[in-house]
């Protein structure tokens, strides 16, 4: 009986490599029906395919084109597994004399033993093939080799745009900015001193209450270090219609988008986007403070059907709010008009934790472009000249591809623009960092907003 390497008891050791499941299954099926290619090494050919089949499946041989002790050795391991002790070409022909294969009459590896090793090879790849997986992943990285060249530069620029989305995620939460608006703006924060930890642990057995589990503030930053850590990639995935990506783990990518090279750019946005949300396991922010900036924000996903409710057109937009917007340059009637389509009226376009991946995918759109560092707060100008971009073309390529912009600014604007847009902008900055040394105070203060320019 044919056994099954156990590698967790395996002897050679030595000539593993790590666990490579899903490449070796892709192997199985392939050798299984006879797919033989100039990457399927086809075992019927000789001792050199055999040892290639060996190599891909993660055995550490050297490739001589000799059946020797060593090929025999990691074969007989693969096929019956450590326990037998094959380690030599002699020992493998006996067992597999014994379990009925037509290995020849004599010791050593001939025509007839050649055709009993490949015979067994595909029987058992065969087997395996039937119950091993191919993950998504490993699916993609194994045919994209034979793909057009154009899908071959899809990957390595998926490849390339996620690596730099983590590395943006990972200078980030680095920052002292972060730090600081994790310690003064999330309530899972333990800012307690002894002296309240003890009064709270006292009351809370006193009335029988549970306390809300809350963390130090080093504790909870590196938690998001290392969910950012624990991220494992990307993978195509065929069931993606809808969306153009999703944040499972790895991060599900949707192929007939981002394969195509004018959205090439939008790929790194998009990680960035998608990484917020798994991040956000525990909320980057309080909800109270998404609320500050989106009075109308809620949780779609718990409330499936919801629609938002407008207040434009319903109440006049607040004088103040108004003429912000006009002192701007802003058309605010061309933008009531636009956020008051039916298309935006679904809850999704004000759900919080979209508000807080749209953020994240607009910042990384101005660190890009030069405009704001890491951490750093968007100025009134800036954001500004985006919102009269869009107005003035609403098919802005790099705004409706790239920014979020749009998904940015919708539920404020369904508000009756409130808070009004310098109010909103500092909203939007205190949820990127702790906004105590604002270096735009001033356009708190209405008297400091002039005609055409904000300081």
């Amino acid at each position: 009986m044919m056994g099954i390497i156990d590698e967790d008891n395996n002897p050679h050791n030595n000539l593993i490599t790590e666990s490579i499941e899903g490449k070796r299954c892709w192997y199985y099926k392939k050798i299984a029906e006879k797919g033989y290619d100039y990457r399927v090494p086809n075992p019927y050919k000789g001792a050199g395919d055999i040892q290639d089949f060996l190599i891909v499946i993660g055995y550490k041989i050297s490739k001589d084109w000799k059946f020797g002790d060593e090929t025999a050795t990691a074969l007989g391991t693969w096929s019956y597994g450590s326990s037998k002790g094959i380690n030599t070409v002699d020992k493998l022909w006996t067992q597999m004399k014994k379990d009925g294969w037509y290995v020849g009459e004599t010791s050593g590896f001939g025509p007839k033993m050649l055709k009993a090793v490949a015979d067994m090879i595909v029987k058992l790849c065969n087997s395996l093939s039937k119950t091993c997986k191919v993950d998504q992943q490993t699916l993609f990285d194994m045919e994209f080799e034979i793909l057009p060249q154009e899908k071959t530069d899809c990957k390595n620029n998926l490849d390339k745009q996620f690596t730099k989305a983590v590395k943006y995620w990972k200078t980030y939460l680095d920052t002292p900015e972060f730090k600081e608006r994790i310690k003064n703006k999330n309530h899972n924060v333990d800012n307690r001193d002894i002296f309240g930890k003890i009064y709270d642990k006292i009351f809370n057995f006193y009335w029988g209450l549970e306390a809300k589990p809350l963390y130090c503030l080093d504790i909870l930053v590196n938690y998001y270090k290392e969910s950012l850590s624990k991220i494992k990639g990307w993978v195509i995935n065929p069931n993606l219609k809808k969306s153009n990506m999703s944040s499972t783990n790895p991060i599900s990518v949707n192929g007939s988008v981002f394969c195509d090279k004018y959205n090439y750019e939008k790929a790194y946005y998009t990680f960035v986007h998608e990484i917020q949300h798994i991040l956000g396991a525990i909320p980057l922010n309080d909800w109270d403070e998404v609320k500050k900036a989106y009075p109308l924000s809620t949780d779609s996903y718990d409330t499936p059907g919801y629609t938002t409710k407008f207040e434009l057109g319903k109440k006049q937009i607040p004088i103040e709010s108004k003429n912000e917007l006009i002192n701007n340059g802003i058309d605010y009637k061309m933008l009531t008009k636009w956020a008051s389509d039916e298309s935006w009226s679904d809850a999704y376009w004000c759900d919080r934790n979209e508000k807080m991946s749209n953020l994240s995918n607009f910042r990384s759109f101005l660190v890009e472009k030069g405009e704001i560092k890491i951490g750093g707060n968007i100025p009134v100008k800036i954001f500004t000249k985006y919102l009269k971009k869009y107005i003035s073309n609403q098919n802005d390529i790099e705004l409706i591809n790239d920014t979020n912009f749009e998904q940015l600014i919708v539920c404020w604007a369904q508000n009756n623009f409130t808070p009004k847009l310098s109010q909103f902008i500092l909203e939007l900055n205190s949820l990127a960092k702790n906004n105590e040394d604002n270096t735009e105070k001033d356009y708190q203060d209405s008297k400091n907003i002039n005609t055409g320019n904000v300081t």
